[in-house]
């Protein structure tokens, strides 16, 4: 019997190369993401951050400046959720509490969602399509503007995207490990406590997981109830609390109802920023052409079930915000979806890598152009239209107002940012009028009663300062008002619909001569 002996010849230089290959790789997109992230600083420190505070901002910084019972109870009376504010309180509390500081602590969240989107990029898709979508997060002028804001956008969008990783890691792991569904719960459940429309993300999964449940592993229905169980316990009773206050909603600005054209608008947005109307026009007419293009792309897809996954939490998530803003309630807002712009450029960065090298090359270099471009026009463009100048129509009443004039300020929640910066000595008032500081509903605007709230706001002043922001439906009736019973000395425009209005309110005494020349 003959023995034959075997032997392996192991090429050790082919395993180097193929190690440093991956270490190159490795440092090359460690690099990429850095640089990404370096790109939202930069323009964040001489640019974004520097601006004055706008009107959600201000209130933020009022509602965290109270005792943690205080905080829940505004929140819960402002239809938000305690996660952000609470965050907010201690950030503040800790590091300093300046405009500076607090817009920070958005910006830290939005860069840290930079990498993280590339991961789950890389995980549903590849490598490539997750440092493409990763970088047009970080040139996206929607997320560049929200990521310098005291609000808690960017904290939702990490948490979606955290929460979307673990979801995906489910349906395409081969052995799902345990921690995959602790993460999973525990990002669901911090999710659901930074914005309401967390929810949106979780039924968009639960929608997925019915239509393609074959995708995940066996056992997985009773998981995922599991989850659903924990996250609605914890959640239980901070709805128990709003119900019990029963004064949700009552500090929000009215909303109107959506049509196409802010459906096409919001798709605008995530991709171009906020661009005056002409510009806007102008982009919008391009989404028929868009949408054949993504149409047409979608049939040369390979990777089907991820690009219905991202697909599913677009589409789920615009439905239900759009009917229940026309069954209930108005709640239809771009910022409220910014959560599914890490699923919208992960849907583009897969669908252009389905083209010829060089289709997929163009289609890149276009649309990084573009975004580049409008991001440029957001910034340097003083008819951007969410640029609120509250801090220079605050600084201007000031150097002109004395104590023998009064302010009044319409809509009435405008007092936050107008008293943010207010250092003069007229006193401030709001019509309809209003006390921020007890719980309750803005009182409704009424024109019968109008003349005399304007008497009680004016009293024996000289002069008053009107500044009319956000429209709530009666702006017209009040400036018609004094148009009609006092004489118009100046009008002074600081932003997009902010704009001042002096008046003299009577001639009975030489106190406090107003001068009509604009510094």
């Amino acid at each position: 019997m003959k023995t034959y002996t075997v032997s392996a010849k192991v090429d050790y230089q082919d395993i180097r190369s193929v190690l440093s290959e991956k270490r190159s790789r490795t440092v090359i997109t460690f690099l990429s993401l850095a640089g990404m992230m370096l790109l939202p600083v930069a323009l964040s420190y001489f640019y974004f951050i520097g601006q004055g505070l706008r009107l959600d901002e201000s209130q933020s910084i009022w509602q965290v400046s109270r005792s943690l019972p205080d905080i829940f109870a505004v929140v819960a009376s402002d239809v938000h959720v305690p996660l952000y504010h609470t965050l907010l309180h201690f950030w503040l509390l800790c590091i300093g509490d300046n405009v500076f500081v607090a817009r920070s602590m958005s910006l830290l969240f939005y860069l840290i969602s930079i990498p993280s989107l590339y991961f789950l990029g890389k995980r549903a898709f590849n490598h490539t399509v997750g440092l493409f979508a990763a970088f047009l997060f970080s040139i996206s002028p929607f997320m560049n503007w929200y990521g310098n804001e005291v609000r808690m956008y960017t904290l939702l969008t990490l948490l979606v995207v955290l929460n979307q990783y673990f979801f995906v890691r489910i349906f395409k792991d081969v052995d799902v490990s345990e921690h995959v569904w602790v993460w999973y719960t525990l990002t669901g459940l911090l999710g659901v406590f930074s914005h309401y429309f967390f929810f949106l993300n979780l039924t968009s999964q639960a929608v997925f997981y019915f239509l393609r449940y074959d995708l995940f592993p066996t056992g997985s229905l009773r998981r995922f109830v599991l989850s659903a169980t924990v996250i609605g316990g914890a959640f239980t009773p901070w709805a128990w609390y709003v119900l019990h206050l029963g004064q949700a909603g009552f500090s929000e600005p009215s909303l109107a109802t959506p049509t196409s054209v802010d459906l096409f608008s919001t798709f605008s947005q995530f991709l171009f920023g906020f661009q005056n109307d002409n510009l806007n026009t102008v982009l919008l007419s391009l989404w028929p052409i868009t949408v054949i293009f993504g149409l047409f792309t979608l049939r040369r897809g390979k990777r089907v079930e991820e690009t219905e996954y991202f697909l599913t939490t677009i589409l789920v998530s615009f439905v239900i915000a759009f009917v229940v803003s026309f069954t209930i309630s108005p709640v239809f807002v771009s910022r409220y979806l910014i959560f599914t712009i890490p699923s919208l450029y992960l849907l583009l960065a897969s669908l252009f890598s389905h083209y010829s090298p060089r289709f997929s090359t163009v289609a890149h270099c276009s649309l990084v152009g573009l975004m580049l471009l409008t991001l440029w026009i957001e910034m340097v463009n003083p008819t951007t239209p969410v640029k609120e100048n509250y801090k220079e129509a605050s600084l201007y009443l000031n150097s002109h107002v004395t104590a023998q004039d009064v302010v009044v300020l319409s809509a009435p929640f405008t007092v936050y940012p107008i008293e943010y910066y207010y250092r003069g000595t007229a006193s401030i008032m709001t019509l309809p009028i209003w006390n921020q500081y007890t719980h309750g509903a803005i009182p409704t605007f009424s024109p019968n009663a109008l003349p005399g709230e304007v008497l009680q706001v004016t009293r024996s002043s000289q002069n008053v300062y009107l500044l009319l922001s956000y429209n709530q439906g009666y702006e017209k009736n009040i400036k018609n008002y004094f148009e009609d019973h006092f004489q118009r000395l100046y009008t002074q425009t600081f932003s997009n619909d902010l704009t001042l209005y002096v008046y003299k309110l009577r001639y009975d005494t030489g106190v406090s001569a107003i001068s009509t020349t604009l510094n």
